[in-house]
């Protein structure tokens, strides 16, 4: 007989007790609930601690959450109660009391109540979550992503012998945590046993707070440095801490002295990384940096067809061709969309026509992702509050030079323009003039948090 998890047996005390579901549709409520989350937290926040929650049930007074285990529980009920109180309460009429639920086959006292305090980074390993089906078989390649694929293969071949540190770097959702994933599911499948620990940046930054309260630093130490292969997802996550990074600068000197490997990723190359040490910088560059691009029309196809097949959904040749044109070639918002088609198709008789695509998605044909110097120049004047002739102007006053400089650095970086074109669009200046902006606005990038933030929010509106 296959044993009940809490969801069962919530479920159960909850009829039992006679205590009626209220009249909702729970699945909506919680699709909000966690759509204002997302809106709260970082992506990688999000991942970590909200996406593999599940709702149980929700009655007049209670509403049941499950979890995946009791760290992430205690981690929910101390940092983020508030939060999904706040989340919930938007979402419906009353407010309910909020019960964490953790699979009945754990019980409180088996588990280790402080997560880091055990020397082997097992501790640390047990708490993060391992998606099983990012493997390599499940990771489709095409020209955006084939080097960072060829790149972990490789490692897994030899760790700590080439491409040693590997740093991956591009836009959120197309692979990285994948690659990363599949590299230590790989290991962990060979015969040679190697000692591999796969972590959130964050994580490594709350390990390192939290060992500031216990001062056990040689346990800290050697969960990071007795191993055979590293890999930190969204490392950039480093730039808020200044005390950490020195911990990491140090853990990544031991391990590369001992000729492990280190696998990174972030969501910008290293020197992009606000407010982090030249010497890191250094560091990062001392194997293979490589680059994961947005996939094109034909990839996006494949990931459609590939992703819909381990969902078990039959889809049309001309829905797949309307997806890959109408969704965002970010692939976990592809995969948001599969799921949605998949639920209103229940509603459907499980039909799945271009008529119901159309419906669940609800967005007209995506327009042109070509990114022109004119569209740069329209969004920095829209979002600085300066008129074009003030760009093309000679004025020198720090409200224009700003938005001027970054919209050449801007121009730079999304359009083949040679660095005369771009001067001439931009009143004529030369190409030494466009060599200075771009060059200054990468070190402020580097340097200013805000000027960071500024522009990744440009960037976003030109790519969306």
């Amino acid at each position: 007989m296959t044993k009940k998890t809490s969801k069962d047996s919530i479920s159960a005390k909850a009829m039992k007790d006679g205590v009626k579901s209220i009249s909702v549709d729970e699945d909506a409520v919680w699709k909000s609930v966690k759509d204002e989350i997302k809106r709260s937290v970082t992506p990688q926040q999000f991942t970590t601690w909200f996406a593999n929650l599940e709702l149980i049930k929700i009655n007049k007074h209670d509403i049941y959450i499950h979890v995946p285990n009791y760290f992430c529980k205690d981690w929910l009920d101390n940092k983020y109660k508030s939060l999904l109180n706040s989340a919930i309460n938007k979402n419906m009429n009353f407010t309910p009391r909020i019960n964490l639920v953790v699979d009945d086959e754990s019980k409180p006292d088996e588990l280790e109540p402080i997560v880091y305090r055990n020397t082997d980074n097992s501790a640390v390993q047990k708490h993060v979550c391992i998606n099983k089906t990012y493997t390599f078989e499940n990771f489709l390649v095409g020209p955006c992503n084939r080097l960072a694929h060829a790149a972990a293969l490789s490692i897994c071949d030899s760790p700590g012998t080439t491409y040693n540190p590997l740093f991956i770097h591009g836009p959120v959702g197309l692979g990285k945590t994948h690659l990363l994933q599949a590299i230590y599911l790989e290991l962990q499948r060979g015969s040679n046993k190697y000692n591999s620990l796969f972590l959130p940046c964050e994580t490594f930054v709350n390990h390192y707070i939290s060992t500031i309260k216990t001062g056990d630093w040689d346990s800290f130490r050697n969960t990071y440095r007795q191993i055979d292969i590293l890999l930190i997802d969204d490392v950039h996550f480093l730039a808020n801490s200044q005390n950490s990074r020195e911990e990491f600068f140090h853990t990544f000197n031991a391990l590369y002295n001992r000729q492990k490997q280190i696998v990174l990723s972030s969501d910008c190359p290293p020197e992009e990384i606000p407010t982090i040490e030249d010497r890191l910088i250094s560091r990062f560059r001392w194997g293979l940096i490589t680059r994961i691009d947005p996939p094109g029309f034909e990839t996006s196809i494949a990931i459609i067809q590939r992703k819909a097949a381990l969902l078990k959904i039959k889809l049309t040749n001309n829905v797949v061709s309307f997806l890959a044109e109408n969704t965002s070639s970010n692939v976990r918002e592809i995969e948001g969309a599969l799921l949605n088609i998949n639920k209103y198709s229940l509603l459907n008789k499980n039909i799945i026509d271009l008529e119901l695509v159309k419906r669940v998605i609800h967005k007209p044909a995506k327009q042109n992702n070509f990114i022109g110097i004119e569209n740069i120049l329209g969004t920095i004047t829209k979002h600085f509050g300066v008129q074009l002739s003030s760009l093309h102007s000679k004025r020198k006053l720090k409200s224009i030079t700003l938005p001027r400089q970054i919209a050449m650095y801007l121009a730079r970086k999304f359009t083949n323009l040679s660095l005369e074109e771009i001067g001439g669009y931009m009143g004529g200046r030369d190409h030494t003039t466009v060599m200075h902006a771009v060059g200054k606005i990468k070190k402020m990038k580097k340097d200013n948090r805000n000027i960071y933030n500024t522009i990744r929010k440009i960037e976003k509106e030109l790519i969306s």
